[in-house]
Parts: structure tokens; C-alpha cells; sequence
């Protein structure tokens, strides 16, 4: 701007409003609205023009209008926290008054009577809290999983203790029992180190054009044994064709392992997995999927099945389960999902209790050249 140039103030001002970080309304000492941004209108879900609103009419909220009525009345900022009550939102509201006219200080006869205008910013704490619970589960997870088995490691070492002198054969099986429990532990640090290199991009994946049926063909060479063993059928159900896919091969052949290894578990004896793969509708995503014969999941738990540390309750202890049932971290699924997002995909699950589940996920298809 050159010298000499008038300046639109009330253009101005509406751009600083507009500038802010957080949604503000400016009210006079009725609680009108006489300046107000654009994110205020987004937050309130409202619809403009504001100018002239009540504040109450807006805010349905008697917390915040008795905060704003305090700041009018002794002339100073206040500030305040409140939930909303609906999907766990929180606001932090902040009433500051503000002077307008030059030197107001200097001329002051009373603790408010040179305030005529009051600026209400409010802060969105609702993703803040939800980190919070979310880093809260986390210790009480990770916590619980740990606890479990260094009690086993301790109570079964005090019991060795007693018997490596008296009963070599009792020992012996109790040994077993303490690396079993150490593998567990293993595993458990090693999935969360995964994880969090994944999380947090240090994994880098090394994206090529891969044969989408071979990756099924390789996670039903690894799991067929398995599957034999705690007697499940397994098979394979792949279109006619030669499809590639854009996919670090080392990583989706071990979500499908994982994902099959799952379905082992809660699939009872004489039941049936199928590893498959088909063209998506516009050929652009190739779908991948795992079906399982098995006793499902509830409905109100698929939400949250690729949470971490989260085990859907999928009846572990029915009788004729050959597999070892609940005995994984919960850290399987939360993986998959994060490699399949790095892939640019996207993974799902459908289930029936009694019927059966299937966890699907999709690649994109590699672009020739």
C-alpha cells in the first residue's frame, strides 16, 4: 500500500477477524453479534448473517452466556471450559473486552464503563480430549498386556525354582511354559515397535507392479499348513487373468497371512477360509479378500476392530475351536490397516455372528510403465 492511499478499515478488521485461528464473535453489552469470522459460522453451524443475533440463541448454552455477563460486568477477561454433550465435544471460551477509544484508561470513572465491545474466541478442545482418552488407552492397554505374562514368567520361575531339584520332568515343562510366555512378550514389542515406525512414516515401502494372484498364492503356501493342522479347510478364489498391482509385496503378502492366521482362530473345526481376489468395478482398485466360515463378530464391535490393543469378544471359548483363540496383542489388525493406507487402499470387514466374517482391502492397480 503507498502513502497517501485511504485504507478500508472495516474491510481491514473483517480480514484480522478472518485471520484469526479460532472461531470469534464480537458482542456489544446486549450480547448482540456485531463482528463475527467465517469459522464461528462453521463451528455454530449456523447461517449467516449474524450481525444482531443474541448470543443465547446461538450458543443454547447458559454457561457460556453467564461467562460473557461476567466479563461485561466487571470489565475483565474470563475464560472457561465446557462440554457440549453431544459426540463429546468440548469448547474453551475465552470473553476478553476490548477498548476502542484512544487514552479510555486515562478517563476511566468506573471498573466497565468503557468496554462497549467484547470478543468471545472459542477453542475446539474436542479432538485435544479425544487424543487424550486415546493416549490414556493406550497405557492402560499396553499396561495390561504386559502385566499378564511377566506374572506367568514370575510365578512359573518361583515354581521352577522349587522343582529343578525334585522333579527334572516338571521342569522341564515349566522352561517351556517361561519361553512360550517370553515369545509373547517378544512379539508384543515387536508389533508395537512396528507400528509405531509405521505410524510415523520410518518404514518405507518399497512399491512395485506385483502379480495380485501371486500374493494370494504365497499367503495360501504359508497358512496351508497351519490350517491342516487345526483341521479348517483352505482355498483359494482367483478370476482368470494376470492383474498387477502397485504394492510393497513383502508387506500385503504379511497383512493376508495375518489375516488368514485370524480367521484360523475363530473358525471351528471343518470350517472353510477362502484367500481370493477380484477386479473392482472401473478396473482402477483390485479388491483382496479373506472369508471365513467362523462364529463372526457383533455389530457393535466392527467399529472398532482396527483399533489397537482392541479383541472383539467373538466367543473364545466355544469347545470345538482347534486354534489358539484370544491369544494375539490386538495389534495385528491396526497394523494391516495402517499398511493398506500407506498403499493408498483402504481395508473393511463384514460379518455375521454364526455365518461368518470377511476383511477385505484394496490396491491400486499398476499403471503400465
Amino acid at each position: 500500500m503507498t502513502e497517501g492511499t485511504p485504507i478500508n478499515y472495516r474491510h481491514f478488521f473483517q480480514q484480522l477477524l478472518e485471520a484469526a485461528p479460532c472461531p470469534v464473535l464480537i458482542v456489544d453489552r446486549t450480547l448482540s453479534v456485531r463482528y463475527y469470522n467465517q469459522r464461528a459460522v462453521d463451528l455454530l453451524e449456523t447461517t449467516e448473517p449474524l450481525q444482531g443475533v443474541k448470543l443465547h440463541q446461538m450458543l443454547l448454552d447458559a454457561g457460556v452466556v453467564q461467562l460473557a455477563q461476567e466479563s461485561i460486568r466487571t470489565g475483565n477477561p474470563c475464560s472457561g471450559e465446557y462440554d457440549r454433550g453431544k459426540n463429546g465435544l468440548a469448547w474453551k471460551i475465552s470473553v476478553t473486552p476490548l477498548e476502542h477509544q484512544p487514552n479510555a484508561r486515562k478517563h476511566k470513572t468506573s471498573a466497565n464503563q468503557d468496554y462497549d465491545y467484547f470478543i468471545i474466541a472459542i477453542e475446539d478442545l474436542t479432538e485435544l480430549r479425544r487424543m487424550e482418552r486415546v493416549r490414556q488407552d493406550f497405557i492402560a492397554n499396553i499396561s495390561h498386556e504386559l502385566r499378564t505374562p511377566l506374572a506367568t514368567v514370575r510365578l512359573l520361575a518361583e515354581t521352577l525354582e522349587d522343582a529343578i531339584d525334585t522333579d527334572r520332568e516338571k521342569a522341564q515343562t515349566f522352561a517351556e511354559k517361561i519361553e512360550i510366555e517370553v515369545q509373547h512378550l517378544t512379539s508384543l514389542v515387536s508389533e508395537l515397535l512396528e507400528l509405531s515406525r509405521i505410524e510415523s512414516g520410518q518404514i518405507s515401502m518399497t512399491i512395485e507392479s506385483v502379480q495380485a494372484e501371486q500374493l494370494v498364492r504365497e499367503a495360501m503356501a504359508r497358512m496351508l499348513p497351519q490350517a491342516q493342522r487345526h483341521r479348517v479347510i483352505l482355498r483359494t478364489e482367483i478370476q482368470q487373468g494376470t492383474t498387477l498391482v502397485a504394492a510393497d509385496s513383502k508387506q500385503i503378502t504379511r497383512v493376508l497371512v495375518n489375516l488368514v492366521h485370524n480367521a484360523i482362530k475363530f473358525t471351528p473345526t471343518g470350517g472353510m477360509i477362502v484367500i481370493g481376489t477380484t477386479a473392482e468395478t472401473g478396473g482402477r482398485v483390485q479388491r483382496f479378500f479373506v472369508r471365513d466360515t467362523g462364529i463372526g463378530i457383533h455389530p457393535e464391535e466392527l467399529p472398532r476392530i482396527f483399533e489397537r490393543f482392541y479383541k472383539a469378544d467373538r466367543a473364545r471359548s466355544k469347545a470345538d475351536f482347534i486354534g489358539p483363540g484370544g491369544a494375539g496383542s490386538g495389534l495385528g489388525l491396526a497394523i494391516a490397516r495402517h499398511v493398506i493406507e500407506a498403499h493408498g487402499g483402504r481395508i473393511t470387514v463384514e460379518s455375521k455372528v454364526g455365518q461368518g466374517s470377511t476383511f477385505s482391502f484394496t490396491l491400486p492397480v499398476a499403471v503400465p510403465g
